[in-house]
């Protein structure tokens, strides 16, 4: 001990330099706009490119999880492919058209990589390797090749920020295909990574366990027909109109890498009409 406080005096001027340094440097960052934005975004690129080296590394030694993840999504996309396709004659509008199966696409996909993610905070969120650069933009929707994985809070020229399912501030309502129901509130509890609540579904709905639940043909930014999870739990009390339902979410977001970013092709007529409508019940 004594050997320190004898190092620290004999290098008193040094320290005493480096001290007032850092805290002057940390005083110009703090307090002017322009030398805090440069620090910023140069401290921001220097984690990305980390994070990027980091998943990069993974994918390697993950090479077999991701060949058996495709496959899924192969699958997936099969199934989903008669509920976002629409039929259609030569008179119609042809701007969205597959020439080859003549009809209507109605979105197209972003592939994208999670080079960072969390799931044990309340508000998680997913960073992407593309943003508006490869056409990524906020309020797209992101899939995985199990389910649903959240929606795109913020882009920038090469990034984007997800708001990802295990995040308080997501919700979605779900299509229950087997009773045909649409109907509840799905969002995480901040517990379990693995599961979320369904909230605001009538008790006298004939729900069960084992259910799946998928996105509805309501949504304005998800395809019809991703999987969202199933019904794990069903908790029903006399004292209420609801049902207390635990769902197991689809995407395992524990091992989360390649997910794709949701284009709606025809979002802007979308949003106008939707727009139209929530003047017209602003005015009732």
């Amino acid at each position: 001990m004594i050997v320190i406080f004898r190092w620290i005096r004999n290098q008193a001027y040094p320290l005493l330099f480096i001290l007032l340094f850092l805290s002057s440097f940390i005083q110009v960052i703090q307090f002017n706009i322009y030398q805090n934005s440069v620090f910023f975004n140069q401290t921001l690129g220097f984690h990305r490119k980390i994070d990027a080296t980091k998943a990069s590394v993974a994918q390697y030694f993950n090479l077999s999880n991701e060949n058996e993840k495709l496959i899924a999504e192969n699958n997936l996309l099969k199934q989903q492919l008669n509920w976002n396709l629409q039929s259609i004659t030569v008179k119609r509008d042809t701007q969205f058209i597959d020439t080859n199966t003549h009809t209507r696409l109605r979105y197209s996909y972003i592939n994208a990589r999670v080079i960072r993610s969390t799931i044990n905070k309340r508000n998680n969120f997913i960073v992407l390797d593309k943003g508006t650069e490869a056409g990524i933009n906020e309020n797209m929707a992101v899939v995985g090749p199990a389910g649903i994985v959240g929606i795109v809070f913020k882009a920038s020229k090469n990034y984007a920020l997800v708001l990802s399912v295990l995040n308080s501030k997501f919700e979605i309502t779900p299509y229950l295909r087997d009773i045909t129901l649409n109907q509840g509130v799905l969002n995480w509890n901040g517990n379990n990574p693995q599961f979320a609540s369904l909230n605001e579904v009538n008790r006298f709905e004939k729900v069960k366990k084992g259910m799946k639940l998928f996105t509805s043909n309501y949504s304005l930014i998800f395809p019809a027909g991703i999987p969202i999870g199933e019904i794990e739990e069903i908790n029903t009390s006399l004292k209420s109109n609801f049902h207390e339902i635990v769902v197991k979410l689809s995407t395992d977001f524990t091992r989360l890498d390649h997910v794709s970013v949701v284009n709606v092709l025809e979002q802007e007529q979308l949003q106008q009409l939707d727009n139209q409508i929530s003047q017209e019940e602003n005015h009732e």
